[in-house]
């Protein structure tokens, strides 16, 4: 996969590819959109591409940072999602550790944080630590659907990127080109610019 396999937030896309190729990175993002709009699906291209050790950086898949990552094998990309209904400073914490281990197959790590919302005040504050003073070889990307719910102080660290909801058009051809199902003629106004009401 590459950004261009991905629908929608196109200036996004390329801001990011270019910030890789330039290597004009920040140390942490914040992602912050309606759900099913591709946030994560982005995050984790930028991450594969920011991790890649070939110049060619976009389109890679071949290095060994590039392969281990399609397998779901790289030790220098982690993924902190919800365990039940939040995401707790005990998985923070368990994160910290791995943020002061050194890269093992790229020259950098990158942390997602997914669902960031539900992160306790707790581990918010946690992660404040390491976003005032990450080691020069993290990346770290923030995904939200609800920023209301970021401390301002996190938020604050974070460079900002604001996707935005999926044109009908957009959604049209990811619908025709996954040949998805659909039961009413309506269904992309009623998606509400977000792939995941195709469902």
């Amino acid at each position: 996969m590459s950004f261009s396999d991905i629908i929608g937030n196109e200036k996004i896309k390329k801001d990011l590819q270019e910030a890789v190729e330039n290597g004009s990175f920040s140390h942490s993002y914040m992602f912050v959109g309606n759900d099913g709009i591709g946030k994560k699906m982005i995050a984790k291209e930028f991450a594969k591409n920011i991790l890649c050790l070939s110049d060619k950086k976009n389109n890679c898949e071949t290095c060994d940072s590039c392969i281990k990552f399609i397998s779901g094998n790289n030790p220098d990309y982690i993924e902190i999602i919800p365990d039940g209904n939040s995401i707790k400073i005990s998985q923070i914490r368990e994160m910290q550790e791995n943020v002061y281990q050194k890269p093992i197959v790229s020259n950098k790590k990158v942390f997602i944080i997914d669902e960031a919302e539900k992160m306790t005040v707790e581990a918010q504050n946690s992660l404040l630590k390491t976003l005032e003073e990450p080691p020069e070889y993290i990346v770290i990307i923030i995904i939200t659907s609800n920023e209301n719910k970021m401390l301002n102080t996190v938020k604050s660290r974070c460079m900002r990127i604001n996707f935005i909801n999926l044109t009908p058009k957009e959604i049209e051809n990811y619908i025709n080109k996954n040949n998805i199902v659909v039961n009413s003629k309506n269904i992309v106004e009623m998606c509400n610019g977000s792939i995941r009401q195709t469902g």
